[in-house]
Order: C-alpha cells, then sequence, then structure tokens
C-alpha cells in the first residue's frame, strides 16, 4: 500500500504531511512520558518485526498480491501513539533506504500506515476486549481490527487519488476495497497468530498501560520471528500489491509512480552482491537492524532531552 512519488499532486502531499507532522506531535507527547527502558526495547523490536513482515508479499488472486502492513498489531501491543512512532519509523526506513514507498509522498503513507491503521485498529480492538477478555476473544478482536485497519488505510489512499484528481472516488473507493479487503484476511491471519502468541507467553503487557517489565524473552523471541520472517521472504509474491494493480488501470498514472534514484538498496538490492536469492534477505536484515537501532536510539534521545529539562 505504499504510494511511490508521482501518485498524488501538491496540494494533497502538502495535506497529507501536515496531518502526518500533527499525528506524529501527539504521538511523541503521548509516548515521551513512559519511555522506561522495557518500553523501549519492545518498541525496537516491534519495528524490527513489522519491517520483516512486510516484505512477505502473498498471493491474493488475479495475478495481485498483499502484504502484512503491522498498524493494528503495534497498536494492539504498544497502544495507538507508540504504534505510530513504530509504524512512521519504518516507513522512513523503507522509503530513504529502499525506495519502498515515495519520499516526497512520505506523509501519505504516515497517514494512510502509521496513523489511519493504527488508530482504526485499537479502536476496533478496544470494542472486542470489552465484550470478552479472554485469549480467544482478544485473538478474533486482532484479527478484526486488523481487517478494519487494511480496508480503512486503503479508503484512505482512495481518498487521496481522488482529491489527486486520479479518478472518481467511487471507483477508487470500489477497487481499493476490494482487494484490501481480500489483503486484510491475511493481515488478519497473521496478527491474530502473534496477538495469542504474546498473550500465552506475557498476558501481563495485554494493556497498554500496563509498565513492561523484563521483556528480554519477549524482545527475542519476537527478534527471532522477524529474522525468520527475512529469510521467508525468499517465498514472497513478485506480483503487483493491490494498490499498483489499481494504478495500473488508471491511465491518469501512469503507471504505478517513480521510486527515488536515490536510495542506496532500492529494490531491496545489496550492492556487489548478485546472488538473486541472497540478496534480498541480506537486504531484509539490514533493513530491520536500521529501523530497531533507529528507533531504540531515537527514543532514548528523545527520554534524555526531556529529563534534560526536568
Amino acid at each position: 500500500m505504499h504510494i511511490p512519488d508521482g501518485m498524488l499532486d501538491a496540494k494533497t502531499m502538502a495535506g497529507t504531511w501536515a496531518v502526518a507532522a500533527t499525528g506524529l506531535g501527539i504521538g511523541v507527547r503521548a509516548v515521551r512520558t513512559r519511555m522506561t527502558d522495557g518500553r523501549l526495547v519492545l518498541m525496537a523490536v516491534l519495528a524490527a518485526l513489522v519491517f520483516a513482515l512486510q516484505m512477505l508479499n502473498f498471493p491474493v488472486a488475479g495475478g495481485t498480491s498483499g502484504h502484512f502492513a503491522g498498524g493494528a498489531l503495534a497498536a494492539v501491543l504498544l497502544g495507538p501513539w507508540p504504534a505510530m512512532i513504530v509504524m512512521s519509523a519504518v516507513l522512513v526506513v523503507q522509503a530513504f533506504f529502499f525506495a519502498d514507498g515515495g519520499v516526497i509522498s512520505l506523509g501519505a503513507n504516515i497517514v494512510n500506515m502509521a496513523v489511519v491503521a493504527p488508530l482504526v485498529g485499537w479502536w476496533v480492538y478496544s470494542l472486542a476486549v470489552r465484550i470478552s477478555d479472554t485469549r480467544s476473544a482478544r485473538m478474533a478482536g486482532a484479527f478484526v481490527a486488523a481487517w478494519a485497519a487494511c480496508v480503512a488505510a486503503a479508503l484512505a489512499a482512495a481518498l487521496m487519488l481522488w482529491a489527486s484528481g486520479a479518478a472518481p472516488l467511487l471507483f477508487l473507493a470500489g477497487a481499493m476495497t476490494f482487494w484490501h479487503a481480500l489483503i486484510g484476511v491475511g493481515e488478519g491471519l497473521v496478527t491474530a497468530g502473534l496477538v495469542g502468541y504474546v498473550f500465552r507467553l506475557r498476558p501481563d503487557l495485554m494493556r497498554a498501560d500496563t509498565e513492561i517489565l523484563r521483556p528480554r524473552g519477549l524482545a527475542l523471541s519476537l527478534g527471532a520471528v522477524a529474522v525468520a520472517a527475512t529469510g521467508l521472504s525468499l517465498l514472497a509474491s513478485r506480483a503487483p500489491d493491490g494498490l499498483e494493480t489499481v494504478a495500473g488501470t488508471l491511465p491518469s498514472l501512469g503507471g504505478a509512480g517513480t521510486a527515488s534514484k536515490l536510495s542506496p538498496m532500492a529494490g531491496y538490492i545489496v550492492p556487489g552482491i548478485a546472488n538473486e536469492a541472497l540478496v534480498g534477505v541480506l537486504a531484509g536484515l539490514v533493513g530491520l537492524i536500521i529501523t530497531s537501532v533507529a528507533v531504540y536510539l531515537g527514543l532514548r534521545s528523545l527520554r534524555s532531552r526531556r529529563a534534560a529539562r526536568g
């Protein structure tokens, strides 16, 4: 669902940057008062996990693929505001290092996947938990929340394309909803599985207001899942995703947009390595390391500045 540069017009991109900056500003203010060591570690590991899982494109139908996005998962495990920070970090690394999503349109991608998806996912999941607080209910709630977050983010992208004059809103909303309703099933299954796993391992952490103590075991296990997912990227579908499929039907977009030529590993290619099977895995490992380290160091710096001011 990453929007590349060239799909949106200037006014729409300016608007999305304003919304993204506002959302991130609120998120930073909300999390900086609770930057414990445990929360820092878990946010860094979740960022790495989301990055890795987003590499696993799976076939949907009609030569179209989808991939896990992670906004709902991050919101369920961390709360909506930390999830915004985590998802934004993933999108920044993808755009600047791998040309996965545009640099100029980064604001739009942050709005869709780091603001809309976590907020919708958290809202739906919270409603489900109020009904029942069992493991199975949380997993069911996580599935529905992830599906709803995927569709909501797709609708937000459709609204942006319409605002840019790409096509009538009804067509864009219908096409994006169709494909992402299918993709959302995969998103929901992955999210439900991981939520069930975390609930079994550390049920005390399944509440966003709970202090995160002794996160090492959970962090190591989720980190192992991230590394395994990176290895499985060898099997990822090469078919266009839902947004690319829709964009390919619109002459006004001239295809699927343009990728940044400044990204050092554009297309998840590691310079100097010709082995096609190995290169994607190595790029993924580099990406998840950069993402997790950036989140951890960035939040530690934020905490240090706040402590100095206090």
